[in-house]
């Protein structure tokens, strides 16, 4: 084989093993991920942890790579290493063992962090250094051609992991498969890259060991990039990040924490690096920076909808204009579109700086220490500082100072701004511009509560109501921006039950009609306000599973439910799910399933494997009530599939009186095998079967789950496709109704 056949060649095989390597980088991501999710209450938060993970462990593989590659001896940086990944390779595979489970709800971030480093920590530490280390080996051996592409190159395979992993892993592997899978891959993947560092080391050998370390040619002293450009290399890749994590938080709270929640913003993040690095004609300064700026200011317009509205009314249009924004759809495009143009513009900026291939690692480090400085800020700074979500507010300013200031650099010398009266109405223009932007982040994130809670878990947020009527006075207990309960505040009203737990509701009327021979034993599976307490009677036993440490604290402090209650009452701090696995069975009477992470239950509690553990602390006649009152998802094809595989008899009773203060409208299901039960004048008035009001779906185990199937706001073509898909992979698990009917999915009664 020739000289130049082998020096292709191993180009050939530096794009593979570039490309092999990001694509295990970024599918290993949502695998732990989701492994690790239900043991941390399956909160938005547990992803955020995991990413911040992610960006410090890229960040040590950087460092790594740059220290490898300043020892001046390739046989040296080959054996260390070969190291390396041998032990990686030893600590497979990647699956977290059961005794990581915790056993209470203190600390997560800490415990996330050590079972990610315990578990994920040398594979991901030896793939993290993968791209900058092979790089620098190309360039070595192909001084003439230009690595850079080959860091586009590998986020092509950072992206195709991504998105292979909610349309393809996810729905056809179980989890343990997904692990053994990765584990494999990677071991291939060491033996590429071992073979590899031999290659350049035999490709080396004659050359001279000092030529690193000769003096710098002026050319290259000229081209050395300064403290300026260094700064470029840690701020921009700062600001994408920030706006990365809280975009994905955002979309995490008002829907579901599930993997493609996090996969889209990272793959539009990876997205922007690619179209960056591929080839700098991409990257279209004045267009993009104006893009931008244009999408922030219709964010922020949204956010004044309450200020504006009004006026646009009458003086422009009697056109809605601010309706689309309802839509949980319209309003994730438009923040995902921000993201998009943030990360173009500050990584097409930072391919304006990057400099020659000499301090190629040195500026994938500085780009990592931006992205782990942006994910510490988000994940570990923000919670301990602010008491709501203030860096996506932050993030939005800086993203359109940005935008302005590079537009304004671009157009600087321009025909548009080359006179000085041109420059001064443009300053005036873009600081009115920026002025309006930060009056509407200062109203997103106002708050009028009496108090605001911020932790792993959330925000909480204290509300007080008609404090001038007596009869109205009212708190309200949100997480982020949904309602999770309220009491009245007078003597004479305090005890009633409100929202979604009125006396209408399907909770109320279960508690109130359970045909009870002994005392009441009643679980709720999240506390919110303690509001279910208020129908426990003397001798009665209530249970609230709740993992938010703050909850407990705002209930007992601020409403009065638990202590009113004539019951007993206890409180178990943690995981629903795992507090039922250590329990021995309880013989419940009922249990709630309440618990909400903002507007949605998290998945983890609506498994077949999880109504299964349910069951063994149910009585026999017991009844399992779940509430699924949601604005984005149809729950029924979820919990009505499991009821038909485990024998179970399911009844919706919808509560739709909302009108007065303390109302809201509701959603339950009642899951029982007591006729008798559901035989009672009460509840066979107010319910309606569950069996054929709703079209069958994949059934939901810890193993499978797919939120687009329950998607309310999905075109009906969309959802249908996606359920068809879904059947093509597994029909078994598809059961038809008794009744071989299959019956158009219903949209539930949405509150909050």
């Amino acid at each position: 084989m020739t000289n130049s056949a082998r020096k292709s060649l191993f180009a050939w095989w530096s794009a593979l093993t570039i490309f092999l390597g990001a694509f295990l980088l970024f599918q290993v991501q949502p695998v732990v991920s989701k492994m690790i999710l239900p043991w941390f209450g399956g909160g938005p938060a547990v992803w955020s942890t995991c990413l911040l993970f992610f960006q410090v462990l890229l960040l040590a593989g950087y460092a790594y790579a740059h220290g490898l590659i300043r020892v001046n001896r390739p046989w040296v940086q080959t054996a260390v290493h070969a190291v390396v990944l041998l032990a990686a390779a030893a600590t497979l595979p990647i699956m977290p063992d059961a005794h990581w489970k915790p056993i209470d709800a203190a600390t997560p971030t800490l415990r996330i962090l050590k079972l990610l480093a315990v578990n994920i920590g040398l594979p991901y530490f030896a793939l993290s250094a993968t791209s900058p280390l092979v790089q620098a080996w190309f360039s070595r051996v192909l001084p003439d051609r230009s690595p850079y592409r080959l860091y586009a190159l590998s986020n092509v395979g950072s992206l195709g992991a991504l998105l292979t992993y909610p349309f393809l892993i996810e729905p056809i592997f179980p989890t343990f498969a997904q692990d053994w899978i990765w584990s494999c891959l990677f071991g291939l993947f060491a033996v590429c890259c071992v073979a590899l560092a031999v290659y350049m080391a035999v490709a080396t050998r004659d050359e001279a060991v000092e030529s690193a370390a000769a003096p710098l040619a002026e050319w290259e002293v000229a081209l050395a990039p300064t403290w300026t450009d260094r700064l470029g290399w840690l701020l921009l890749p700062a600001l994408a990040s920030v706006l990365l994590m809280s975009i994905t938080n955002f979309l995490c709270q008002d829907v579901a924490v599930v993997p493609f929640f996090w996969v889209i913003p990272l793959s539009l993040y990876l997205l922007s690096f690619i179209i960056c690095f591929d080839r700098e004609a991409w990257y279209r300064r004045r267009m993009m920076s104006l893009l931008l700026a244009g999408a922030v200011g219709v964010l922020c317009l949204a956010m004044l909808e309450d200020h504006l509205s009004d006026f646009v009314k009458k003086y422009i249009t009697q056109v809605d204009i601010f309706a689309p924004m309802g839509n949980i759809f319209v309003e994730a495009g438009v923040y995902l579109l921000v993201l998009f143009l943030v990360c173009m513009v500050c990584h097409g900026e930072l391919v304006r700086v990057k400099p020659k291939p000499r301090y190629l690692t040195e500026f994938y480090l500085m780009v990592a220490s931006g992205g782990a400085l942006g994910g510490i800020f988000v994940a570990l700074v923000c919670p301990m500082v602010f008491s709501s979500y203030i860096e996506l507010n932050l993030g939005l300013v800086a993203a359109f100072m940005l935008s302005m200031a590079v537009f304004w650099d671009s157009m600087w010398t321009s025909w548009l701004l080359n006179r000085t009266w041109r420059k001064g109405i443009a300053f005036a223009l873009g600081f009115a511009a920026l002025l309006v932007v930060v009056r509407a982040q200062f109203v997103a994130t106002s708050n009028d509560g009496k108090l605001s809670l911020r932790n792993f878990y959330g925000v909480l947020t204290l509300k007080e109501h008609y404090r001038d009527e007596p009869e109205n006075h009212i708190f309200e207990l949100l997480n982020g921006r949904i309602l999770h309960g309220s009491q009245f505040q007078s003597s004479d009203k305090r005890r009633t039950a409100t929202t979604y737990y009125s006396t209408n509701s399907g909770i109320g009327l279960t508690l109130l009609n359970y045909q009870r021979t002994s005392p009441l034993r009643v679980a709720v599976v999240g506390l919110g306000t303690g509001t279910i307490a208020s129908y426990g009677s003397p001798g009665d036993y209530f249970c609230f599973y709740e993992i938010n440490p703050n909850v407990p604290m705002v209930a007992q402090e601020y409403f009065t439910y638990l202590k009113d209650c004539g019951a007993q009452i206890d409180i178990a701090l943690g995981d629903a799910r795992l507090s039922f696995e250590r329990q021995s069975p309880r013989g419940y009477d009922v249990i709630a399933l309440d618990a909400f992470s903002s507007d949605a239950i998290p998945v983890h509690l609506l498994t077949r494997d999880a109504i299964e553990l349910y069951l063994r602390h149910l009585k026999p006649e017991g009844v399992i009530a779940v509430h699924i009152s949601n604005r984005h998802l149809d729950l029924k094809p979820v919990v009505g599939g499991i009821a038909e595989t485990l024998k179970l008899t399911g009844v919706i009773i919808n509560n739709d009186q909302d009108e007065f203060v303390g109302e809201a409208a509701s959603e339950w299901l009642l899951l029982t095998r007591n006729q008798d039960f559901l035989r009672i004048p009460q509840i066979a008035a107010a319910s309606t079967p569950l069996q054929g009001a709703y079209t069958p779906i994949r059934e939901w185990t810890d193993e499978y789950s797919n939120l687009f199937q329950i998607l309310d706001s999905l075109p009906t073509w969309l959802r249908s496709g996606i359920r068809v898909w879904s059947n093509a992979v597994s029909p078994a698990s598809v059961r038809p109704h008794a009744s071989g009917a299959m019956a158009p999915a219903k949209s539930a009664d949405k509150a909050g």
